[in-house]
């Protein structure tokens, strides 16, 4: 079965789009009100937009992936992005940190949004492959978020902790990715 015209445009729409994002939110440019780095309260929220969006991913894998290998990563995705989310969520309560969402963790979200929506039109081998490209793509900005934004600009002890904490989980996920990825290459 040949992919359709539709379908070919949306992956390339998910290629460009996962571009703008590692430009964008965890590249180089920084968004205006980063430029003297964001607040805690924008940290916690970019962190809970990145993990809820790897979840959303997630979601979307029982009905449509065939592998076990992206049945298998879903399931760990979700599992260690729920952690993740309760444990930044106990250190904003613990501190007095509340999520404030700015254009990047806004951006970050429509961004994901549009992932969801194309990897919603696919099944099979196709889903398959399209989840594992997102899964790593999503997983290198995460990073280069951390590294670029999250990291150097924490202030409060406990948080600046837990962002160097995510740094090898997230590095350990995106490996898997690129493992998945390559496994579903060799299948073809």
């Amino acid at each position: 079965m040949r992919p359709s015209v539709h379908s070919l445009s949306c992956l390339a729409g998910l290629a460009l789009v996962a571009s703008m994002a590692c430009h964008r939110i965890g590249g180089q440019e920084s968004p205006p009100e980063f430029r003297n780095g964001p607040s805690d309260g924008n940290i916690v929220a970019l962190i809970l937009a990145a993990d809820n969006t790897d979840l959303s991913y997630a979601r979307l894998v029982p009905p449509r992936a065939r592998s076990a290998d992206v049945q298998a990563f879903a399931q760990r995705m979700t599992t260690d992005h729920t952690i993740l989310n309760a444990k930044v969520n106990d250190i904003a309560l613990r501190n007095g940190i509340k999520p404030e969402d700015d254009a990047a963790s806004l951006e970050f979200r429509d961004i994901s949004a549009y992932h969801r929506d194309v990897l919603g039109e696919f099944d099979g081998a196709r889903f398959d492959s399209a989840y594992a490209a997102v899964e790593v793509q999503y997983h290198r900005d995460y990073l280069n978020m951390i590294n670029t934004s999250l990291a150097p600009h924490a202030r409060n002890a406990e948080l600046r902790e837990f962002v160097s904490l995510l740094k090898p989980a997230v590095s350990a996920h995106l490996a898997h990715a690129e493992q998945m990825r390559a496994a579903l290459a060799t299948k073809k």
